[in-house]
């Protein structure tokens, strides 16, 4: 084979434009301009019309033949399109859809021509033509099919509009180019934003991204989204929905249009939804879908009923669970999330229902058990419900222990010896399960169950072990929210004692990140309050009280709690320690202050979840320490709003907290029942705590 002769300057080569002809025909522009570069040869254009000049005849033979060229070109295209059947007059009386399905037919047109003029035209069309070109995908012709995928996955879309909030803009920025992961990020980001600025973006999402189960996903988060009670907002929202959705078939949209139907009415619709749930069913029964299955049914009948208890249609939320209760499947993660859910939306026949279709599961999960004795507790079965409780108790039990003769002082004891024996990896591991299980029946208030649990642990693991000393401090933590105070220091004296004496166990207590000085200064507020309380306010016992105070902030002077009861704490006989707690106050209102500021000036340089995390937590301390003792209580109110503003709509226990600091702002303010409403706010994401209920009847009793 020889070598391909050099071009000569000013000739076009027919092989290279036959090349680029073919990668056209396949969509390949980059290979084009490769070939277009590479075999080419570029001139300068002054050199490329000196020839002419020197020919002026040539010029005017070259200009006329190129108006021929142009002019049949142009004949031809008229045509072609005539051919094809357009025309300027049926352009404009059709409608877009049909210029669309018009233009997804000439993709199989045996006209090459007409295949690249219909493929250029639908991309202009953008996200018009999404679901005709979806729906093109299973078209009967290869040709079309095969153009379709290729135009989906090409198309260049604009998923942000210009009158999009400027955070919605940020997120969709660049959404096409993403992978389904990172998509499913943005959808969840949407749905956090407040005030349902994410609703219309969710909702373009949900009709036209092409995965199907990010498409339900986006429908998802726009359901969770509250009705509001102002009409008018409501209607232009339903509006803005409908005028996304249009008339899509997808799933996912027609669910937006029944929740733009529920705005209008201003009210969940149980007729309504319950169709939509059972056609959702009969593809699950029928299988015919991949994306529609038991659990994505599930969770759409969760977030129904969910929207149902919102409005106080207990019975319909109730009754749409337990109608396709047999969709959760029998594993124990299943039930564990299906029991839990139930149980905090206080939906209690429900896990009833699931134990008696699934005991042997419950029966092997102490959970799942627990969960079945609240529930039955709950219905009024108690006898029952205790039953369950101590059978819950015992699985998976821990193994006597006892002292060694052998062990060394600071070494930890051991598991009775026997043919049973266990390591003491197997025994933290057990002992780990039974901790979790406290925690779990402690945040469903079911304190004496969660007590149990703690107190077998205390039982068989020692202060050595780091499950050991957790659930003494869990305990005592507990206690002290019960206000049962010498309860909480006994739980904590082997602790504080051994710390106080042993600095290697300071050090081995430190590597496991367990702070010391935090449970000694724990047990010193506890038992100088158990003291006041039992002994009361004689000047002896207000001295020795002081002094433990003062003991347990200096062993954690970020736990402002101490430093409120200190200055809650009345000494007449001393009129120095009002003064110095005020003082110390000061201090610490300041230090809050620095931080603060601090924080707000390194925006630039840190993350912005780390940014709103850390100044969010600086915001509420301060506030709350304002609002309980003395300051600006108008800069701690706004403080505390701003730290509202930087949760997201699912961190419930954060928010819960923090709703119950703002509670005690707008009390110090004067305003009562705003504080009241706040509180109640705070105790339905926390229903369970103590110091949230005292704290809820402290404001109405000042109504």
């Amino acid at each position: 084979m020889h070598d391909r002769p050099a071009l000569r300057p000013g000739f076009w080569d027919a092989g290279a434009g036959r090349r680029a002809f073919q990668l056209h025909n396949f969509g390949r522009i980059d290979r084009i301009r490769a070939v277009n570069q590479t075999e080419i040869p570029r001139r300068p254009v002054g050199k490329m019309l000196q020839p002419l000049q020197h020919a002026p005849r040539l010029v005017w033979t070259w200009c006329a033949a190129l108006l021929l060229v142009g002019g049949l070109c142009q004949g031809s295209i008229g045509v072609a399109r005539a051919a094809d059947g357009d025309s300027p007059a049926d352009d404009n009386a059709k409608t877009t859809d049909q210029l669309i399905k018009e233009l997804i037919e000439k993709l199989g047109s045996d006209s090459y021509a007409t295949r690249i003029r219909a493929r250029n035209q639908l991309k202009m069309y953008g996200l018009e033509a999404f679901d005709a070109l979806r729906e093109a995908q299973n078209h009967d012709d290869s040709e079309i099919l095969s153009a379709a995928r290729y135009l989906i996955s090409s198309l260049q879309v604009s998923w942000s509009k210009d009158s999009d909030p400027k955070e919605v803009q940020e997120i969709l920025s660049e959404y096409g180019a993403q992978s389904e992961t990172d998509r499913l990020g943005r959808i969840e980001l949407l749905g956090r934003l407040r005030d349902q600025m994410g609703v219309e973006a969710l909702a373009r999402l949900a009709r036209f991204d092409p995965s199907v189960p990010l498409s339900r996903r986006a429908a998802m988060l726009v359901l969770k989204q509250p009705l509001g009670r102002e009409k008018v907002s409501r209607r232009r929202l339903a509006e803005r929905i409908e005028a996304v959705i249009g008339d899509n078939p997808r799933d996912s949209s027609q669910w937006l249009l029944a929740y733009a139907k529920d705005l209008q009415a201003g009210s969940y619709s149980p007729e309504r939804w319950e169709e939509l749930v059972r056609q959702q069913r009969r593809q699950v029964d029928a299988g015919v879908s991949p994306d529609v299955t038991s659990a994505s049914v599930m969770q759409m009948i969760r977030v129904l009923a969910t929207r149902a208890l919102a409005e106080d249609a207990r019975q319909a939320a109730l009754s749409l669970v337990m109608e396709h209760i047999d969709l959760i499947a029998p594993a124990t993660r299943d039930l564990s999330e299906h029991a839990g859910w139930s149980i905090r939306q206080g939906l209690f026949p429900i896990v009833v229902a699931l134990y008696e279709r699934h005991q042997h599961a419950f029966g092997e999960n102490a959970e799942l058990l627990y969960s079945a004795a609240q529930a039955y507790d709950e219905i009024g079965q108690s006898e029952l419900a205790e039953e369950l409780a101590a059978d819950a108790l015992q699985i998976n039990p821990l193994p006597e222990v006892v002292a060694s003769d052998a062990a060394k002082p600071g070494e930890a004891e051991k598991p009775k010896a026997d043919e049973n024996a266990i390591t003491d990896h197997q025994l933290q591991e057990i002992a780990y399960a039974h901790y979790q299980a406290a925690l779990l029946l402690r945040s469903r208030g079911r304190f004496e169950w969660a007590e149990r649990e703690n107190r077998e642990i205390i039982k068989h693991c020692d202060i050595e072990s780091i499950v050991g000393v957790s659930a003494r401090q869990e305990l005592a933590r507990m206690f002290s929210e019960q206000l049962r105070h010498e309860d909480a220091a006994t739980v904590l004296f082997p602790i504080a004692d051994r710390a106080k004496k042993d600095r290697l166990y300071q050090s081995r207590m430190s590597r496991w990140q367990i702070s010391l000085s935090r449970i000694r200064s724990l047990y010193e507020y506890e038992s100088g309050l158990a003291l006041l309380e039992k002994s009361g306010d004689d000047r002896a016992t207000l001295n020795e009280v002081k002094s433990k105070l003062q003991l347990a902030y200096r062993f954690d002077n970020d736990n402002i709690d101490i430093l409120i009861r200190m200055y809650r704490l009345d000494d007449p006989g001393d009129p120095d320690w009002k003064p110095s707690v005020i003082k110390q106050i000061v201090q610490n209102r300041d230090a809050l202050q620095q931080r603060i500021s601090r924080i707000e000036s390194r925006k630039k340089i840190i993350k912005p979840d780390d940014y709103k995390a850390e100044l969010g937590e600086a915001y509420n301390q301060y506030a709350w320490l304002v609002a309980n003792t003395e300051g600006d209580y108008e800069r701690a109110l706004k403080c505390s709003l701003d730290s509202l503003e930087f949760l997201d709509s699912d961190d419930l226990i954060y928010r819960a907290a923090r709703l119950d600091t703002c509670a005690r702002c707008y009390f110090a303010l004067g305003r009562i029942e705003e504080a009241v409403i706040t509180q109640e706010q705070a105790i339905k994401l926390d229903p369970f705590s103590p110091p949230m209920l005292r704290q809820l009847e402290q404001f109405k009793a000042a109504l």
